[in-house]
């Protein structure tokens, strides 16, 4: 019987703090104090301390203690012995706790004690820890009179509970009630800040697999990360997220193993309903990371379809290295910055020349174009080709990714191609109905479209996922804007400031509806802050309040750039449009159709476009584009 299981078994609902002589072992960090200190020693030590702990009082056999710490694997005895030497060592003047039975196995001495363990990152202060030796210090007759006390409770109890069992039965236990839940981010307890990919990784891919579960609502990685490093009672934060349970724990790494521990936990009542440590080679962390979303995932079985329970099927061995990769891909692709995206692409692309096979590997590559062409830092000519076909390489090695078809539904979309897209966006919400960038891109689609109300629709569900988001909440008050509801917009672009004063999206945002209520200078303020269009949107604002030479020789320098980086013709016909030049604007979007520029899916609803509108150019434009019904 391997450990987990062994855990498993002996474990009651919660991950405990064990505490013997001047000596504690938290469950939960998998960690050794000694007299209050961390002491490093060892993973199979620990392994060896925690079975003693779990079985103390007795004595554990040398050939169970063989069996649960080196499950599967053949060892000689001189293991066991050279494991418990290092554990007394750690354990300096308490080693006598630690009792060989000749010939037999070992015990451990004295009383052991176990409590909940707090919330990862909680420290218990010192007069908490004074009381609690206090209580253990009492004389027999206080226990005798709480062990009687007791036996009178469980007495009047026992009615109690079986005319309310029937009850309680029909609502179901409180793992079946579990509609909603937040994975909050995975502490790195490697004690390497370098290793800090691969928490946010491992929290990223168990985020990525539980949201599949359509009947489950699952806070999205964006608004996950928020709570990071955040020390707040459990219940709070459900309590702000509105979900029924939280998912936490930790990620050790040592070499090629990795050690995750975890715990669910009902946020409301703050009850443990499980909690298990796993332990695997970096070669099989994918489905060390997908037994945890299956052990999740039966605290919610009433709620998971069987194809759903397939989706969380093992995910089979890759290449170590590979995997470290995408990993740091992945890291520096959700930071979303130009230098950021050029990482990501440069990791993704490392790992598809060690692992050609590896199906993350390409979409995180698809992934990147699609940001680097939609912020408009790789040209449509350069970056949407290769998005393609990183995206149709990866759906060719592993077909139920939802992100390479969410990845393939943005260039489908870029090019102009809506019935394309719209499919291989239906794909990937069939694949992860909670996958938020499908969600939001999808809904950004319709929205071109001019298809609002089920645009909105969607963006409400992508807010409810990831309600933290700076980037959902800007998409979302992008599609009020473009529906013309700018009090809407405007609520999702101020939130966004709350968060953060000085956040781009959100002053862009505040410009671009002050503009369009024709409050133009207060635009200028927030477009003053930011520089998303290189300053293009600053000189539409100034062009429109009357400062045309100012916004012509923004528009100049602007094109003089030109020649070292990639300027989109759609934000320079902007600008032209706010100057009252048709002329010009309409070649501009003309250029534009031919480079295949992404801003130009916007002509439909963009209202900075509106003074074009009743230009037949302008409507021949919108048909080419497939724009008109």
């Amino acid at each position: 019987m391997g450990t987990t299981e062994t855990a498993g078994r002996a474990r009651r609902s919660a991950a405990h703090v064990w505490r013997f002589a001047s000596c504690e072992f938290d469950e939960l960090r998998f960690e050794l104090r000694v007299r209050g200190a961390a002491v490093e020693i060892e993973t199979k030590p620990l392994d060896v301390l925690h079975q003693l702990l779990l079985h103390a009082g007795e004595v554990v056999t040398k050939d169970e203690l063989l069996e649960t710490v080196w499950p599967g694997t053949a060892v000689v005895d001189g293991s066991l012995a050279t494991a418990v030497s290092k554990l007394r060592k750690a354990l300096g003047t308490d080693q006598h706790a630690i009792v060989t039975v000749p010939r037999v196995g070992y015990r451990l001495a004295g009383p052991v004690h176990a409590t909940s363990t707090p919330r990862v990152g909680y420290e218990q202060t010192e007069q908490q820890s004074a009381e609690r030796s206090q209580w253990w210090v009492r004389d027999y007759r206080s226990w005798l009179l709480m062990i009687l006390a007791l036996l009178v409770c469980v007495a009047a109890s026992v009615g109690v509970y079986r005319w309310n069992s029937s009850k309680r039965s029909a609502a179901g236990s409180p793992a079946s009630r579990i509609g909603s839940l937040a994975v909050l981010p995975l502490v790195n307890m490697s004690g390497d800040p370098g290793q800090e990919y691969l928490a946010d990784g491992l929290t990223e891919a168990l985020i990525t697999d539980l949201s599949k579960i359509r009947a489950l609502r699952v806070i999205s990685r964006t608004t996950a990360m928020q709570y990071k490093n955040v020390h707040k009672p459990l219940p709070e934060i459900a309590r702000e997220l509105n979900v029924d349970a939280i998912v936490e724990g930790s990620v050790v790494r040592s070499g090629d193993r990795v050690r995750l521990t975890a715990q669910l936990i009902q946020a409301a009542s703050d009850v443990h309903l499980w909690a298990e440590t796993y332990e695997r080679d970096l070669r099989d962390l994918l489905n060390l990371e997908r037994e945890l979303a299956r052990q999740v995932s039966r605290g919610v079985r009433d709620s998971v379809r069987p194809s759903e329970s397939e989706q969380l099927a093992g995910a089979g061995t890759v290449d170590a290295k590979a995997l470290d990769l995408y990993l740091r891909g992945r890291y520096f692709w959700n930071r979303r910055t130009r230098d950021d995206l050029l990482r990501a692409q440069a990791y993704f692309q490392q790992a598809t020349e060690i692992d050609p096979n590896d199906p993350l590997a390409y979409a995180g590559l698809a992934d990147t174009y699609v940001e680097l062409v939609g912020f408009g830092d790789v040209s449509p000519a350069e970056g949407l080709p290769k998005a393609k076909a990183a995206a149709t390489k990866s759906i060719g090695l592993n077909e139920s990714l939802a992100e390479p078809h969410a990845a393939l539904a943005y260039a489908d979309a870029a090019e102009w191609d809506w019935p394309g897209a719209q499919k291989e966006f239906r794909r990937a919400l069939e694949l992860n109905p909670g996958y938020v960038v499908a969600l939001y891109q999808y809904g950004f689609v319709l929205s071109m479209l001019g298809q609002q109300d089920e645009a909105i629709s969607l963006m409400q569900q992508a807010l409810a996922a990831d309600p933290l988001s700076p980037i959902v909440m800007y998409r979302t008050g992008r599609v009020y804007y473009q529906a013309r509801r700018y009090d809407k917009a405007l609520e999702q672009f101020e939130r966004i400031l709350e968060l953060n004063p000085t956040d781009q999206l959100g002053l862009y945002g505040l410009g671009l509806v002050r503009a369009a209520q024709g409050h133009f200078d207060e635009a200028i303020t927030y477009l003053q802050r930011e520089n998303l269009q290189r300053g293009l949107d600053l000189a539409s604002a100034m062009a429109a309040t009357g400062k045309k030479s100012e916004a012509r020789r923004r528009l100049a320098e602007a094109i003089r750039r030109e020649e070292n980086s990639y300027l989109r013709p759609g934000w320079v016909a902007e600008v032209y449009a706010s100057l009252g030049d048709k002329d010009q604007a309409l070649r501009w979007l003309e250029r534009g159709y031919h480079e295949r520029d992404a801003w130009l899916a916007l002509l439909k609803v963009w209202p900075p476009f509106d003074p074009l509108r009743s230009d037949p150019r302008f409507q021949d434009l919108l048909r080419r584009m497939n724009l008109l019904n």
